[in-house]
């Protein structure tokens, strides 16, 4: 993003501070006005990110009347842009968000509690800005583009309850344990009234672009493309089953076992956010072809092992799973399965995502690899990294993008 602004207005750029992942610079960018600090290694908050938090900090905090002020916002902004209300430590803001997150929160739970703990978060930014106008290009990386959520809102007024982000952490259990310091900073009432004649924020990129860019593909390579949502939650193990149970019925259809109209009443009755069903009527003209189901989103993995893997990765083996079951009656199918992080980070791993099939588990004893024990153990990027020598593993390193999720079905006949 700040590289095609420079493109645009770089003459016109006195200042420029850019907060990017742990190895994602490009060492042949030109001298320019806009300096890049990497950070939040993994995706997870750190001291260096935090250098670069106080740096921002201080330029937007001195700017004149007369400035004009552009910030960039993407996926990833929570963790590249930490910065806790004091006394505060990070050590202790890293800590509760790793345990709600490995509770089973959402990024809207999540990002919350942040906002309410961050003084940069939760409009912040555009508060302490002292620039005369501020404008905000966001991508969004949140089911539903709010933006108030985006990496956390730093430009967007906070209207949360002051009490919610307490709440949840009370949901989770964790109150009990919270250091004095965050409890300090959550009993204070601190809204201010936000300047919007003076911030305005814009979308400029979503999950949607990338479920339409998805189906192109698809259709370029010869397949017939179904985007059926891009606004998936839910946890890890529910949506496996579900896509699972999505797959049986897609090819019980393609196998003339049962008719639109049954289709659509097995679509309406599963489980999975924002199910589009419109297409059903134009099926039957394409029962000859193979066929792309298309999603996107962010899902959600309850972590109760001490594996490493993150939700895609987690997903693809837990659909593969659950495909197993029903295998005999998919016998005349070739069915794969691809979920992946748009951003080229699935969890604290170097992977995207992983690629899952109907034989998998099958497969996976031919190995004498325990896909339960890798499940059980949250130990998904093992499980790829062993299994048939990492090819199923989707690892693209940083894409400098991140607009959620994309899970992709292929159906092949066979």
């Amino acid at each position: 993003m700040a590289i095609e602004v420079e493109k645009l207005i770089g003459s016109k750029i006195t200042e420029g501070i850019i907060s990017i992942p742990k190895g994602s610079l490009n060492k042949n960018l030109i001298e320019t006005n806009i300096s890049y600090y990497e950070g939040a290694k993994d995706n997870l908050p750190d001291k260096e990110a935090m250098i670069t938090a106080k740096k921002i900090y201080h330029l937007i905090t001195n700017l004149g009347k007369d400035d004009f002020l552009l910030v960039l916002i993407s996926g990833g902004g929570s963790a590249l842009l930490p910065l806790p209300i004091e006394p505060i430590k990070l050590s202790e803001k890293t800590k509760l968000i790793k345990q709600l997150a490995h509770s089973g929160a959402d990024i809207k739970e999540l990002n919350t509690v942040r906002k309410r703990i961050s003084a940069l978060k939760g409009g912040q930014l555009g508060l302490k800005s002292k620039a005369n106008k501020t404008v905000a290009l966001i991508l969004s990386d949140i089911v539903g583009d709010p933006l108030d959520l985006i990496a956390s809102g730093p430009t967007t007024e906070n209207t949360d309850n002051p009490e919610d982000a307490l709440n949840i952490i009370k949901k989770y259990n964790l109150y009990d344990n919270l250091p004095q310091s965050i409890i300090t900073v959550l009993d204070k009432n601190n809204q201010q009234h936000f300047p919007k004649e003076i911030v305005k924020n814009f979308i400029i990129g979503s999950n949607k672009l990338t479920t339409e860019a998805a189906a192109n593909k698809a259709k370029a390579l010869s397949y017939f493309p179904i985007q059926l949502s891009n606004i998936v939650t839910g946890n890890v193990k529910e949506i496996a089953l579900e896509y699972a149970n999505l797959t049986k019925a897609f090819c019980d259809f393609l196998s003339n076992k049962i008719n639109a109209a049954t289709l659509k009443d097995i679509i309406d009755n599963l489980s999975i956010p924002g199910l589009n069903w419109q297409f059903v009527d134009s099926l039957e003209s394409v029962k000859e072809k193979d066929i792309c189901l298309i999603f996107g989103g962010e899902i959600t993995v309850e972590v109760k092992g001490t594996g490493l893997g993150g939700r895609n990765q987690q997903l693809a083996l837990e659909y593969s799973y659950y495909l197993n079951d029903i295998k005999d009656e998919l016998n005349n199918y070739n069915i794969y399965f691809l979920s992946a992080g748009t951003d080229g980070i699935d969890g604290p791993t170097d992977a995207a995502g992983g690629i899952g099939y109907l034989d998998l588990i099958s497969d996976c004893k031919n190995e004498q690899l325990d896909v339960i024990s890798y499940l059980n153990n949250n130990d998904s990027y093992n499980f790829y990294k062993k299994f048939k020598n990492g090819s199923l593993h989707v690892i693209t390193g940083h894409t400098n993008t991140n607009v959620m999720d994309i899970h992709l079905i292929c159906i092949k006949r066979q």
